[in-house]
């Protein structure tokens, strides 16, 4: 498994550059269309919860079948409703997702038609 590491300063104007590296990661593993549109939202949302004054630190782990983004950041909303609403929003698009302290963990594999 291939791992790619960004770190990136906070500023949301780096978000859309981290949406197109993920698409095209993604286009260059093979998946579909949809899930490539799939990957870019989810990568937007674990950006915006997880953007704290520091900056956070994003890794990319690149399998034959599936990739997963690890984003290591502190959550900028404590409130357990918030943190549920992100968990549905990524559990709708993501084959798994997974959190431990600072750590969050999205997977997506790929479908063959």
């Amino acid at each position: 498994m291939d791992k790619i590491s960004i770190k990136i300063p906070a500023n949301k104007k780096y978000q859309k550059s981290i949406r197109l590296f993920v698409a095209g990661l993604g286009s260059e593993m093979g998946f579909d269309i949809e899930q490539i549109e799939d990957l870019k939202v989810l990568v937007s949302e674990a950006i915006n919860y997880k953007m704290g004054e520091e900056g956070l630190n994003l890794a990319f782990l690149v399998g034959d079948e599936s990739l997963s983004l690890e984003v290591v950041g502190k959550d900028k909303n404590e409130d357990a409703r918030a943190l549920a609403m992100r968990d549905a929003i990524l559990s709708a698009l993501a084959d798994e997702i997974a959190t431990e302290g600072d750590l969050l963990r999205i997977t997506m594999r790929k479908t063959h038609a």
